[in-house]
């Protein structure tokens, strides 16, 4: 700093911290500079400009240099005294450099839209349970019954998490439960208490439970029938607006082979943008993993939250600690921050901007989709950075969009 400039700060400092103590003879603020550094101390002086005079200049360096730094700046002062001009170092993490491949030749192959006739019978059969009797019984329980139990499943003779419920329904045979869990069901009668044990598969979802022998002790409360209507033209017209079974078939059809092409073009674009990461050179300051692990975090609290469990319930169920999961997004976050600086590149390569007129659409269609929010999304998008928040948004979609057809072009 020059010598004026830092002697400016100086002053500027003693009047701030005259307006908070008393100096004899002077109104608040309007003490000479020797006056308040003799009350205050000259450590408190020099300390309060040496704050304000870092947070101006470090500005004025970062436009200078024109430095757009990604994270906040590591700061050391090497020469600081009442009489001696600061002399401050910033050191600053910016965004690095990003080297794209050769890009025109990336290449992702399609592959047909097959309707899965399984899945346009399964959603019948779905369909056909929901318009299902039920019929209480006083019998033993057989396949493809429905009836409610109480159990409670113990490993090592403790009861493990999920492994107890009061009251539950179920249908004998649908699949559920484990099978042996649901066999061992068969033959028992309304009342009768069982006391069973079967081992996990080693191959269990649930890693903390494979190859393990549970004891299950069963009671069973209620038995009923289940009557299943016929799949024909009357089971059509009771599911909605159907002439016949025909229609209603055709209609599933419809909805199954939009679920499959959304699935496929979320496929092509996936790969396509894994292509370009291949073809990325870049080096990462660590900077920004740890804020895409941040993000990550974010993220999943809020998901959890949502399904009303706390991040200590899910840390303490799963066996995990915090540190273990950071660990373990490490890699992910890493893929995350380069497909995003090797999107933007491409993006600045080849010129995609979104423009004012797409944000308006954007924000008009979000208004069409929630039509009971569109006060809200009106006032949110009335603040400028918001909307330019949404354009960067879109902006990353259209080099999605663009990468994509490159991509899949004959």
């Amino acid at each position: 700093m020059e010598p004026g400039e830092w002697q400016k700060c100086i002053q500027e400092s003693a009047q701030k911290l005259s307006q908070g103590v008393n100096v004899p003879g002077f109104r608040p603020g309007k003490a000479p500079v020797d006056m308040v550094i003799n009350t205050v101390g000259e450590t408190r002086v020099v300390s309060e400009a040496a704050e304000s005079a870092i947070n101006k200049f470090y500005l004025i360096a970062l436009k200078e240099q024109q430095v757009a730094p990604i994270a906040p700046p590591k700061i050391v002062v090497e020469k600081i005294d009442l009489k001696t001009p600061l002399v401050f170092k910033a050191t600053v993490t910016t965004m690095p450099e990003v080297e794209l491949g050769d890009y025109q030749r990336i290449k992702v192959e399609i592959n047909p839209i097959a309707v899965d006739p399984e899945r346009i019978a399964g959603v019948l059969k779905n369909i056909q349970r929901q318009q299902a009797q039920f019929n209480p019984v006083e019998r033993e329980i057989k396949p493809g019954d429905w009836a409610e139990i109480d159990f409670d499943g113990k490993i090592d003779g403790t009861t493990f998490p999920g492994g107890a419920s009061k009251n539950h329904p179920l249908i004998v045979g649908d699949g559920v439960f484990l099978p042996d869990f649901e066999s061992a069901l068969v033959g028992m009668k309304t009342g009768e208490t069982k006391t069973f044990t079967l081992t996990f598969p080693v191959d269990y979802h649930q890693a903390e439970f494979a190859n393990k022998m549970a004891e299950f002790t069963v009671t069973v409360h209620k038995i009923k029938a289940v009557v299943m209507p016929e799949i024909n033209d009357e089971l059509a017209k009771k599911s909605g607006d159907f002439k016949d079974l025909a229609a209603l078939k055709t209609d599933i059809e419809k909805f199954h082979k939009e679920d499959i092409e959304k699935q496929e073009l979320d496929r092509q674009k996936e790969a396509a943008i894994t292509q370009l990461i291949g073809l990325t050179k870049v080096e990462l300051p660590e900077t920004l993993i740890e804020q895409e692990i941040e993000a990550m975090w974010h993220d999943f609290e809020h998901q959890l939250e949502q399904q009303h469990i706390t991040v200590e319930d899910y840390l303490q169920k799963t066996d995990m600690t915090a540190e273990k999961l950071r660990k373990e997004w490490q890699e992910p976050a890493r893929k995350r921050v380069i497909a995003g600086l090797a999107l933007n590149a491409f993006r600045q390569k080849e010129n995609i901007e979104a423009t004012d007129q797409d944000v308006d659409a954007e924000i008009a269609r979000l208004k069409a989709l929630y039509p009971d929010d569109k006060d809200n999304i009106k006032h949110k998008y009335s603040h400028d950075w918001e909307r330019s928040r949404l354009k960067t948004l879109l902006s990353g979609q259209m080099a999605i969009d663009k990468l994509w057809k490159m991509a899949t072009a004959k």
